[in-house]
C-alpha cells in the first residue's frame, strides 16, 4: 500500500480513472508498480491500519450502516473506497470536535 507524496497517479476504479494525489487515501497497486513509484520518489509505503482492513472486508451495505452511525449518508456512494473515505472524514471531524470541546 502506498500514498502519493508528489504529482498525480491515475488509478482505474470501476472503469473510471481517479486522480490520486498527496491528499488522497493510501491505495494498493501490484508490488512492482508500487516499488517503481516509491523509487521515483513520488510515493511512500504506508501500513494499512487494522480499522482500514476491517472496512475493506465489509460489504457495501455494512459500510453504509457504519457511515450512518457517524451521521453520514453513504447511499449514493458508488464504491467501497468512497464510503470508507466518508466514514474516515466523519470520524476525523468528530475527533476534532471532541478535542476542541475538551480544551474549553
Amino acid at each position: 500500500m502506498i500514498r502519493m507524496t508528489k504529482g498525480t497517479y491515475g488509478l482505474k476504479v470501476n472503469g473510471a480513472v481517479e486522480a490520486m494525489t498527496k491528499h488522497s487515501a493510501p491505495f494498493s497497486l501490484p508490488t512492482d508498480r508500487e516499488a517503481e513509484l516509491v523509487k521515483a520518489g513520488v510515493a511512500v509505503y504506508v501500513e494499512e491500519t487494522a480499522e482500514e482492513k476491517a472496512y475493506s472486508n465489509m460489504k457495501m451495505a455494512e459500510l453504509r450502516k457504519a457511515a450512518a452511525a457517524y451521521g453520514v449518508d453513504a447511499s449514493k456512494c458508488r464504491s467501497k473506497k468512497e464510503a470508507i473515505e466518508l466514514i474516515e472524514a466523519a470520524k476525523a471531524k468528530a475527533k476534532a470536535g471532541h478535542s476542541e470541546a475538551s480544551e474549553e
